[in-house]
């Protein structure tokens, strides 16, 4: 009789451990499933891209009249970041006149002039002499140099230029070319030294 009560707790003890172990269970497949769900929507995110991802027209090298370029140069002595800044060409004249007789054309040559808007987007000071970086370059493969000198057009690029962050300067450059020449494009290339496509840009006329 005893024995019997005795097997019989025992066998409740047994049952309610057993189903105290199968909650316990339970409860932690419902823990793993909400880390699970947590985890896959922290990872939904970054999926998607972000907007450095979506390329922009500024991001270009190469564009046509009106349109503005991203251009990147060297880093310069006791910088940590080279300059960086969006250039526009704004306007081109093909028969420029200038506004001294110093700087007219020599014979068989004319003037053709750019109007350029250059603004620092970057953390170091752009320094640049403005009639150095661009060029016109004709149907030939040809590529015509600036000058110093002012159009009749309006004001000219200062002979130097440091655009601090945010900084912008408008302005025009002049280039004497063969009276015969046509002009095909007119690239900036930043800090030129050497070439390097990436500091070049090259606006189609």
């Amino acid at each position: 009789m005893h024995r019997s009560i005795a097997a019989a707790a025992a066998v409740v003890a047994l049952t309610a451990a057993l189903t105290a172990c199968g909650g316990s269970d339970g409860d932690g497949d419902k823990a793993g499933s909400t880390k699970g769900t947590h985890s896959s929507a922290a990872a939904e995110p970054g999926g998607e891209k972000s907007p450095e991802a979506a390329p922009s027209q500024a991001s270009s090298t190469a564009g046509k009249l009106g349109d503005t370029l991203s251009l990147v140069g060297i880093v310069g002595l006791g910088e940590t970041t080279a300059p960086t800044a969006d250039i526009t060409l704004n306007k081109f004249v093909d028969n420029a006149k200038s506004q001294g007789a110093y700087f007219e054309a020599a014979d068989g040559n004319r003037l053709v002039a750019a109007e350029f808007t250059i603004v620092n987007t970057g953390k170091a000071t752009y320094s640049d002499a403005p009639y150095t970086p661009p060029t016109v370059v004709d149907t030939a493969g040809t590529a015509h140099n600036g000058k110093p000198g002012d159009p009749t057009d309006g004001e000219s690029l200062s002979i130097t230029m440091a655009l601090s962050q945010g900084e912008r300067a408008t302005g025009w450059v002049i280039f004497e070319v063969p009276k015969s020449a046509k002009i095909a494009s007119v690239t900036w290339q930043m800090d030129r030294t050497g070439l390097d496509p990436a500091r070049v840009g090259t606006w189609t006329l």
